[in-house]
Formats: C-alpha cells, structure tokens, sequence
C-alpha cells in the first residue's frame, strides 16, 4: 500500500517539532488502511501528493508568529489554495500539534492555530482536537497537554476517522472546551502579501488545488 497518512513539520532552533513528529510517526499502532508516509519537512513536502492523502498530521512551532523557514513553502501553498480554492481539500482529514515559548506571548502558538485554521478552510476535516504543549486539552482531560498523551489518543480519534467520515468535525477550539488556558486562544493572521514580504515568494508552481 502506498503512504497515505502524511506528516509534516516545521521547526528551528530547539527543534521539539522536529522531534515530536517522529514521536508521532513511532506511536503509529498499525491502522488498517492507512499507511504512513516518512516525516518531511514543509519545505520538501510535495504539496499535490495530498489528492492520495487520507490524513494529514501537522507539527510545527512559530518564529515571530511567522512559520519557521522549513514550513516556509507549505505554508505558502496552504494560503493559495484558502484564498483561491476553499474547500478544495474536503477529502482530506487533519490533526495538528503545536509547540511554543510564551515568552513570545503576541504571537504564542500562532502557526499551529492558524495552520489548523487554514485546512479547516481548505475543507480538511479536523479530526482531534490540536494539541498545544502545556496547554489544557479537553480531549485528554489534561491541564498541560503533552506529546506523550496527545498521541495515543490521536491515533485511536484516526482509527475512528476512518470507520466513519461522518461523525462532525472536532471545532477549532475544543481543546479549551474544558478550561482556557494561561495563554491568549487568539490567532494573528497574515495574507500572501504578508507573507512574502517576510518570507519570499513561492519557489515552486502553486498546486493543483490552488485556482490562480
């Protein structure tokens, strides 16, 4: 069988993304019909290869509320295909899982929300709540999720995914359902424009699902 469980990650300096996506590819407990791709990186992700993807499994930090410069090019094609095409991956399910220093409190755990966000609005399915380290999850009936815990009780919400497509998207917000975290929930959003005067443009084509 082909992968069809992608995972993706962005990460710098302390490199915990880089880190918790292996964790999540290791607790993997052998799903039938789902295979999983290797972890790459945003930057080296073939973003089209997401038309033979059942899931998609996102880790990744922020750098100034901005992505880290190796989800640079995914995050890029994210915001092509939600600005021109929404709905456009409504295959697709996703759960995503974010790291992040409050010492950089305006912009804390920007990327995960707003990548979460994003494929809500490409028509992605969520299908766990995010994981936020050190934040509540309500999923986990914990004050300060983990990487340990959210990814076992990933993998079971993936295995159920699967059986039934049907059951409602998991809300943007439901980690808080429980308790709000110390942190602001708050999102700041950026457009292409933005983006590329931070970052640069797109060093590839836009993908298939992108309407330009």
């Amino acid at each position: 069988m082909a992968p069809n469980v992608a995972l993706v990650y962005g990460s710098f300096f302390m490199g915990d993304s880089s880190r918790n996506i292996s964790d999540i590819k290791d607790g993997f407990p052998g799903i039938e019909g789902l295979e999983v791709a290797q972890p790459v990186e945003g930057n080296a992700f073939d973003f089209n290869s997401l038309k033979d993807c059942k899931l998609l499994i996102v880790c990744t930090s922020s750098q100034y509320g901005m992505p880290p410069p190796n989800i640079k090019e995914f995050t890029h094609q994210l915001l092509l295909a939600a600005e021109s095409n929404p709905g456009c991956l409504s295959h697709l399910q996703h759960a995503v899982y974010g790291n992040g220093d409050e010492t950089y409190w305006k912009t804390y755990m920007n990327m995960p929300r707003y990548l979460d966000k994003l494929l809500e609005k490409c028509g992605s399915r969520r299908f766990f709540a995010r994981g936020e380290t050190g934040e509540p999850n309500a999923a986990l009936e914990t004050s300060k999720c983990e990487i340990k815990q959210w990814v076992p009780a990933m993998w079971s919400a993936a295995a159920q995914a699967i059986k039934d497509g049907s059951v409602p998207a998991v809300p943007w917000d439901a980690l808080w359902e429980k308790e709000a975290g110390e942190n602001h929930h708050d999102i700041t959003e950026f457009d292409i424009k933005k983006l590329e005067a931070k970052l640069g443009e797109l060093k590839g084509q836009p993908s298939i699902f992108s309407k330009l």
